[in-house]
């Protein structure tokens, strides 16, 4: 099992202006909008804790399921961002500053992103170092697989070293945390 809490985040405005809904180069009059994603961006950084907890385990230790059809072994993991973007998204939203609420949230969701695409990255990586090909990531709640394939991936990673609890529901406490599993066949990747 590991647990690493040393991702870089980067925000992409471009990308945090299209969560908000804007499609095009922003004209003029929304240049108000530009300066308030930078200005939420450097607050956001200050409140990150972002955070993975991951194990590779043999798949004949799963319960059987379609999701995990095909693997010798599968990579587990649960990313967060913690509960500081959250909590202030909801301030705002409480204090009726709905806007920035939004791009908080919206820088959030792209933070938590960061960290999901990164925790792949190198879950990915340790595969390949036991000598597994990995396969594409897959989530509870993705098609086939029922949200409740949560309680698969908390039951065997330490969920609560990073702050992520789940509920009855099946949802995760911080909101802006993500879970997903790799697949591992045998055998090492072609290479490119």
């Amino acid at each position: 099992m590991q647990v690493w809490r040393d991702f870089p985040v980067v925000f992409d405005e471009a990308r945090i202006l299209r969560r908000l809904g804007v499609r095009k180069r922003p004209e003029r009059g929304d240049l108000s909008l530009i300066d308030l994603v930078r200005e939420e961006t450097a607050e956001a950084s200050r409140l990150l804790a972002p955070a993975a907890a991951a194990a590779v385990v043999p798949a004949g230790g799963l319960e059987p399921h379609g999701v995990f059809a095909g693997a010798v072994s599968v990579g587990l993991c649960i990313c967060t961002i913690g509960p500081g973007i959250e909590e202030r998204a909801g301030r705002f939203m409480a204090e009726h500053d709905l806007l920035r609420g939004l791009v908080l949230d919206a820088l959030g969701t792209e933070a938590v992103s960061s960290v999901s695409r990164n925790a792949e990255v190198r879950l990915g990586e340790w595969g390949r170092a036991l000598g597994f090909r990995p396969g594409k990531r897959y989530a509870p709640g993705y098609k086939g697989w029922d949200v409740s394939g949560q309680k698969t991936l908390f039951d065997r990673l330490p969920a609560g070293d990073i702050g992520v609890g789940l509920t009855d529901g099946f949802m995760m406490i911080p909101r802006k945390s993500y879970s997903f599993r790799i697949n591992f066949c045998a055998g090492s990747d072609p290479g490119p």
